[in-house]
């Protein structure tokens, strides 16, 4: 029962070390889960939006990914966050935060 519940505590010890140590994790901790989502796509489109496509392949995944994220929806997105959440200043420095990673 004891070895048991000192795997558990090191498990969750070590997620949260893993969290620590990613700033992506960081800024979604903690915010309603409609801003991690948003948060997630204001990152992963700043990403693929810097990549390079130097061939016809490289072409495609860069637009598969921003299509999948939703990279065309993202300033609406994002405007719709900003006045829903006008009051939480947490979510207001996620989101900027978010906006200028590039990860």
């Amino acid at each position: 029962m004891i070895r048991s519940l000192l795997c558990a505590l090191l498990f969750i010890t070590s997620a949260q070390a893993v969290a620590d140590n990613d700033p992506l994790a960081g800024l979604k901790k903690g915010q309603p889960k409609d801003v991690a989502a948003l948060i997630e796509r204001l990152v992963g489109c700043n990403h693929w939006s810097g990549e390079e496509p130097y061939d016809a392949e490289r072409k495609r995944e860069i637009s598969a990914a921003m299509a999948e994220l939703k990279c065309d929806r993202l300033a609406a997105d994002e405007s719709a966050a900003l006045k829903r959440y006008a009051k939480n200043p947490s979510v207001l420095k996620a989101l900027k935060d978010a906006k200028e990673m590039n990860y």
